[in-house]
């Protein structure tokens, strides 16, 4: 058998190949990065709620609320237990022309921190509520300050209805509002029976429960009360979600 012996590449050939090599690699790998570098900015700049940037101070509650909305209601109290009284306002989206009813409109929240004659913005969140009118006949939103803690609930549903009620309270360290609490009730009205699910997400504590109502008694009278452990998920008030 005949060998034929094949004749080696020009050394030109081969450091030329290995340079378009080397070239394409180099290329592949920035690209890789600047893909990365893109997606890691998209994610740390999320969307402000409302889609803009509200003032960091303002003489009044009323510059903080974004164009298209309206203040639904608020109320005032202490949270950071400087003795003024900071304010706490749901607002809601403007009606659209012709918009008779003026329900599926947007809500949100904003909170300020009273500082002399001006507030600043302690916090705003537009995905914890859901839309005026999405919540039946008992649609609506109840807010309060007691004891340094920003309580806010929702209602929504007729026969059978629900409630959900979360906690909030300025973190020292960060001086930030975070979500400390969840309630949740589930109520048929007409039977009288109903169930809660009290969340402590400072202690992890969960008790869940079932009632009925007596009427000679004019109260609940718990059937069932069972206590459980959760993680403790600190959610700050900006990164709140409701149950829409």
């Amino acid at each position: 058998m005949k060998i034929v012996k094949l004749a080696p590449f020009p050394a030109r050939f081969s450091v030329r190949f290995s340079a378009h090599f080397a070239t394409l690699m180099l290329t592949q790998v920035l690209t890789l990065l600047l893909s990365m570098a893109l997606s890691h900015n998209s994610q740390a700049q999320p969307t402000p709620p409302f889609g803009k940037k509200l003032p960091a101070t303002a003489p009044a509650l009323r510059d903080f609320v974004p164009r298209g909305w309206a203040v639904e209601n608020q109320v005032s109290g202490d949270l950071n237990g400087d003795g003024q009284a900071d304010i706490a306002a749901v607002v809601v989206q403007n009606k659209g022309a012709g918009d008779a009813s003026g329900d599926d409109r947007q809500r949100g929240l904003i909170v300020l921190l009273a500082s002399g004659k001006a507030y600043s913005l302690l916090g705003s969140n537009d995905k914890l509520l859901q839309c005026q009118g999405c919540g039946g006949v008992k649609d609506g939103v109840n807010v309060t300050i007691k004891n340094g803690v920003l309580v806010v609930s929702q209602y929504s549903g007729s026969r059978e209805y629900s409630i959900y009620t979360w906690r909030f309270r300025l973190d020292a360290s960060s001086q930030r509002l975070q979500m400390i609490g969840i309630d949740e009730e589930e109520t048929d009205s007409m039977l009288g029976k109903g169930s809660t699910v009290s969340t402590n997400l400072l202690t992890g504590q969960q008790i869940s429960e079932t009632y009925q109502y007596n009427q000679k008694q004019e109260r609940n009278i718990i059937l069932t009360s069972k206590k459980s452990k959760v993680a403790k998920t600190p959610t700050l008030f900006e990164d709140a979600v409701g149950n829409q």
